[in-house]
């Protein structure tokens, strides 16, 4: 068993269908008013049914005052990592500090190629989100007026990093791989798995690579945020009973639920499953 006693937090998935755009900015409002922790949006660029995610997530952010956004995962080949760092801190001081920012090395090659970014073998996916983790560390958290990196992905020659963020903004990886793993061990803030690709019973492998990378780093693994991304046709006893055994025995403590834009849904997540696991998870902790 594996919990790391964080606090937990949930929130939406957000579709960006270009077809119900009114429906999810006002799904958004009533997540922030219900008190879900998070807003996420899938970044995929090359489909013309979505909505560009990072005008999206503006958007939310702007029509509401406490939920925190995070593209899930920002398609890093295609918005590069120094663009995508400023508009990140950019919405980071707009909307006092509500922006985090998952990462991922971009899975739909035939449509990032058709944007006109080559395509790329595996391990140079990898080698790019890594040196794209550096970049933006060292954009966010520099506190220079000159930053330079010389990498085969990125070359920063006396950059001037900026606007700083208001808070130290999470870098989450949607990682599966061994390397991407320990690469997320090592330099990033959070997990960012879906349960779909990574159902419960395959959680406790990864974890126990990024806890090894963390501690070979000189990191406490309880410092890296689990966020989970989940789907189901499932009551809200068997969410709750599932939840609560996820988040105390393989240490996810987020959990993003993909569900319709429906009040009915959101409401039912905020007043029904998130009491009920918080609960369970306190009671047992305090055994």
């Amino acid at each position: 068993m594996t919990d790391y006693g964080r606090d937990l937090e949930f929130g939406w998935f957000a579709d960006p269908d270009v077809r119900s755009a009114r429906e999810t900015l006002g799904a958004a409002g009533i997540a922030d008013q219900a008190g879900l922790d998070l807003i996420g949006v899938q970044d995929h660029p090359y489909n013309s049914g979505h909505l560009d995610a990072w005008t999206l997530l503006t958007a939310i952010a702007s029509t509401t005052e406490r939920v925190r956004v995070f593209p899930d995962v920002a398609n890093v080949p295609l918005r590069g990592a120094v663009m995508l760092g400023r508009a990140a801190a950019t919405l980071d001081r707009i909307s006092d500090g509500r922006v985090e920012l998952g990462l991922g090395t971009g899975v739909f090659w035939e449509g990032i190629a058709a944007l006109g970014t080559p395509e790329r073998s595996r391990k140079e996916r990898v080698d790019a989100l890594e040196e794209a983790v550096d970049v933006l560390r060292l954009w966010f958290d520099s506190g220079r007026r000159s930053v330079s990196y010389d990498g085969d992905w990125y070359r920063l020659q006396g950059a001037h990093p900026g606007p700083p963020p208001i808070h130290r903004i999470g870098l989450w990886l949607g990682a599966l791989g061994p390397r991407m793993l320990q690469i997320l061990g090592s330099k990033a803030d959070g997990w960012l798995p879906s349960l779909a690709f990574v159902p419960p019973d395959k959680l406790a492998e990864p974890n126990a690579r990024i806890d090894d990378a963390a501690l070979a780093a000189g990191r406490d693994p309880a410092e890296i945020n689990r966020v989970y991304n989940v789907w189901g046709d499932f009551s809200t006893r068997q969410w709750v009973d599932l939840l609560t055994t996820t988040t105390l025995e393989h240490g996810m403590n987020a959990y993003v639920f993909g569900v319709p834009p429906l009040e009915s849904e959101l409401r039912r997540i905020s007043d029904e499953i998130a009491p009920a696991v918080r609960e369970a998870v306190a009671a047992e902790r305090a055994r």
